[in-house]
């Protein structure tokens, strides 16, 4: 069990260094993950004690601890999430500092607790960017409930390429719902200037089993790098139960084109 000085001296790392430096050794993000990781009661108590602070830098790491508090791969969910939830509520409710907004937003989208799509909502057309992009990876992970596709949508339009990008991936990939609005937004993605968002609309309508996308996806697997939410799209319209890892793109074009012959007709 961790030792409470342990606790104390990571907790004092968070706040250590630049704030968006993920991979810094010994850094800030690293002793969040630790504290994470130990995911025990006296860090939830600490980090409630700092997400009530007076002082933003604290408020703001004491949220980021708490969005997921003993997540893992084999737990996909936050620990204490019940307990969590009106306290980054409650901090939200009263704040003006937009870089605590932002960790608010991405930690109720962790929490998995869908009434907080409406508070997320709120700050959906919000003026800053990074506010915007937090809402949007907030509805992302409720981008199956009603409340949060129409949202999705828009935030699909959004002036900011990696907003467009996030919710591009929240609706078509992250989400399941299959509308015509849905589709006609993933397919309007497919003209995008940035290319992970044209990806994302390929893998989310590839998904979908739509052939209005074939040519981009033909196209996207002859480019030099091919991601894998592209070849993830061609073997969805293949029919594929899995990626076959032996395939080259070149082969996956062979048997789009061949299956799809009298479709592929119609856009050239």
């Amino acid at each position: 069990m961790a030792e409470l000085t342990e606790i104390d001296d990571l907790f004092r790392q968070t706040l250590h260094g630049d704030y968006d430096d993920e991979d810094e050794a010994g850094g800030p993000w690293e002793a969040v993950s630790k504290l994470q990781a130990i995911a025990n009661r006296d860090v939830l108590t600490h980090a409630v004690e700092w997400a009530r602070d007076r002082r933003p830098a604290r408020r703001r790491r004491g949220i980021d601890i708490l969005a997921q508090l003993g997540k893992t791969p084999d737990h996909p969910s936050t620990v204490f999430a019940d307990e969590i939830y009106p306290v980054v509520t409650a901090v939200l409710e009263d704040e003006q500092d937009l870089e605590v907004i932002d960790s608010c937003l991405v930690a109720l989208g962790h929490l998995s607790n869908p009434a907080a799509i409406p508070l997320i909502l709120r700050y959906r057309r919000h003026p800053d960017p990074d506010v915007r992009f937090a809402a949007a990876f907030g509805l992302s992970c409720f981008a199956d409930h009603a409340e949060a596709v129409a949202p999705l949508i828009d935030l699909t339009r959004d002036a900011d390429p990696d907003i467009r990008d996030w919710a591009t991936f929240g609706l078509g990939v992250q989400g399941s719902v299959d509308s015509p609005e849905v589709r006609n937004a993933l397919i309007e993605r497919l003209n995008d200037g940035n290319q992970d968002t044209r990806e994302e609309a390929v893998a989310g309508l590839g998904k979908r089993m739509e052939l209005r996308v074939l040519p981009d996806l033909i196209e996207l697997l002859q480019q030099d790098e091919v991601s894998y939410g592209v070849v993830e799209a061609a073997c969805h319209l293949l029919n594929f139960d899995a990626v076959r890892e032996e395939w080259t793109a070149d082969e996956y074009i062979d048997a789009l084109t061949t299956r799809y012959a009298a479709e592929l007709d119609r856009y050239n």
